[in-house]
């Protein structure tokens, strides 16, 4: 383990990233991703994590909003409450930039499993537009996540 103290940029990232996911779930879920990885093709684990998203979005709708502002804040309220950290959304001529800060998938289950477990995200926000009447938009991740679990996605046709 790096020592934090030392003041290294790579040292305080490392740490804070282990903050995001509790120490009691953190060893289970690194095996779950390992056995769910031994056991499934990266496609179908991605689309496993997907549905995951859009069920969890059905269990924690988000009320109307008339505006992508209000949208945004609804949304990052219900991430904020989860420590799923928060998002950006950027109204673009023919798309909705999506860009989520923080997530704790990297910490959870593994930088190795990120491929795979945005997937969920990508299924959360799928599902939280069509609650919001945007059904015929697809979201779809545009980057990859980073080291602090951000992850870009894109809404549109």
């Amino acid at each position: 383990m790096s020592d934090v103290n030392s003041g290294n940029p790579t040292d305080v990232s490392e740490h804070l990233a282990r903050q995001q996911c509790a120490r009691q779930w953190r060893h289970f879920l690194h095996a779950l991703a390992a056995e769910f990885a031994a056991a499934l093709p990266p496609a179908d684990l991605r689309a496993l994590s997907r549905r995951i998203g859009l069920r969890f979005a059905t269990e924690l709708p988000l009320p109307p909003q008339p505006t992508l502002e209000g949208v945004q804040a609804a949304m990052s309220r219900q991430w904020q409450d989860l420590d799923w950290g928060w998002v950006n959304l950027v109204q673009q001529a023919d798309h909705v930039e999506i860009a989520h800060f923080c997530s704790p998938l990297a910490s959870a289950f593994g930088a190795s499993a990120t491929d795979w477990t945005t997937g969920f995200l990508e299924g959360v926000y799928q599902q939280w537009f069509d609650q919001q009447g945007a059904p015929g938009l697809v979201v779809s991740q545009t980057q990859a996540s980073d080291a602090w679990g951000s992850v870009s996605f894109r809404l549109g046709r």
